[in-house]
């Protein structure tokens, strides 16, 4: 199966029972974070940060290594085979409850990790060129509705600008002419330079853009609007109160991994998430500190997985390779 195991949810209920005396003998030395991306990326700054905060709270040294490529795949396939003994751990994402219904063949099974810790959200903003007549949801899906054959970029089949895509044509019934880009900066340069009319984007990329001028944001795909920007609505409260979709970040260790060192990593992780520096800079940046303890983030895990697998399956976006 490629939901997580009954095994692991079992484990990781078992979390608040563990003694906190076994939990001090970890990490006694130098812990690996892999982080699903090249340097320079979301996903690698958010990392760092994490490692920078962990190895504060441990006195050990946690180095970051970038492993991209495959959506991410190649990054989680590397955390099912190391060692289960909590000094690799991996930065996990919401591709990891995605890319198995998009793609035939993969790399690994969700059962083989064990989840540890949420620890940030970031959603999707629509956003448009300025050429585009619409400065709401409302006149814009009128004006889609006009021009059926309007193009639109996504970062690439799989990714949550492309599902809040797919999501935008089933809910709301309007046409347009999807063209997909190699990655979320492709994207941005595409609409910058009017070679498309609008996007979903994740606001931790495209806040910048928005906040200039240079584009304009019709709305935020979170069911709450961004401490860092306000005055951009939801879709909920546009005329889509369905509309839901947040890209999500949390800490998985191989699923053999005991679970006094689990509870170890998610104690530490939670005192991270939870400061005042680590939050100040996810919302300076567009997203969310947001903490999940091993049994809940399990459960929210596999119900991603259901929830998307049955997007994937209406839109049939499902690709062969």
């Amino acid at each position: 199966m490629r939901t997580l195991s009954l095994a692991a949810l079992l484990a990781c209920s078992l979390a608040a029972g563990t003694p906190a005396v076994a939990q001090e003998n970890f990490p006694t030395r130098t812990v690996t974070l892999i982080a699903p991306s090249s340097p320079g990326s979301t996903p690698d700054v958010l990392t760092r940060l994490l490692g920078q905060g962990l190895a504060q709270q441990w006195g050990e040294a946690v180095v970051v290594e970038n492993r991209a490529g495959a959506g991410g795949d190649l990054a989680t396939d590397s955390a099912t085979r190391a060692d289960p003994d909590g000094y690799t751990i991996l930065l996990g994402h919401i591709g990891m409850t995605i890319n198995p219904h998009i793609r035939s063949q993969q790399l690994y099974s969700l059962d083989e990790l064990m989840p540890v810790a949420m620890v940030a959200t970031a959603p999707d903003l629509l956003v448009v060129h300025p050429s585009v007549p619409a400065t709401d949801v409302a006149t814009f899906l009128t004006w889609l509705k006009e021009n059926p054959d309007t193009p639109a970029a996504h970062a690439g089949t799989g990714t949550t600008p492309h599902l809040s895509l797919a999501m935008l044509g089933l809910q709301a019934g309007v046409p347009y002419l999807p063209v997909p880009y190699k990655g979320g900066g492709a994207t941005q340069a595409a609409l910058l330079a009017n070679e498309v009319d609008f996007m979903f984007s994740t606001s931790l990329g495209i806040l910048p853009a928005v906040r200039s001028g240079q584009l304009r944001a019709l709305a935020v795909t979170s069911p709450e609007r961004l401490p860092s920007d306000p005055e951009i609505p939801t879709l909920a409260e546009s005329g889509l109160p369905d509309f839901q979709s947040s890209a999500w970040f949390g800490l998985f260790v191989p699923a053999k991994t005991p679970q006094p060192v689990v509870d170890a990593i998610a104690h530490a992780t939670r005192a991270v998430v939870e400061s005042s520096n680590f939050a100040n800079r996810l919302i300076q940046m567009g997203a969310a500190p947001q903490y999940l303890e091993p049994a809940a983030f399990a459960d929210f895990v596999n119900q991603e997985y259901s929830r998307w697998g049955s997007l994937v399956e209406e839109a049939g976006l499902q690709v062969d390779q």
